[in-house]
């Protein structure tokens, strides 16, 4: 295969990665409040240490909408394999499945593996709903 054909099967994927690039860098300038907003670079510091809990949100949502995204993706993959089952295996929209059900509940883990992490707000497990036997 040359190296024109090598080239032009990849540049989907170089295309998405700098989308993803400048997107993030549009995004972090947003919350950074803008590079004319600042005087110094210790001024641009100190605004991004009080966006701590927003920036986490955001990413958040972005896990959410992700997850959605990848929800419906596996849903139009199923529906592919219905159509034609030789060119669409269905281990595709598995896999697609697992990507969303991980990516919508990745954001529920956050609280429990920084309070994991930083030992801020961990509480011990309560075991509720529980009899003991023997009436002790």
């Amino acid at each position: 295969m040359s190296e024109i054909m090598t080239w032009k099967r990849w540049r989907p994927v170089g295309r998405i990665i700098a989308g993803i690039t400048l997107g993030a860098g549009v995004v972090g300038t947003l919350l950074a409040g803008g590079p004319a907003l600042a005087d110094t670079a210790g001024d641009i510091g100190a605004h991004l240490a009080t966006q701590g809990e927003n920036i986490g949100k955001a990413i958040s949502v972005l896990f959410y909408l992700g997850g959605m995204a990848a929800g419906g993706g596996a849903f139009m993959k199923l529906k592919a394999n219905r159509d034609n089952p030789q060119q669409h295996p269905l281990s595709h929209a598995v896999v697609l499945g697992l990507v969303a059900a991980g990516l919508l509940f990745l954001p529920e883990t956050f609280q429990t593996t920084g309070d994991t992490v930083y030992q801020t707000g961990a509480a011990k497990n309560q075991i509720q709903g529980t009899t003991a036997i023997g009436g002790g």
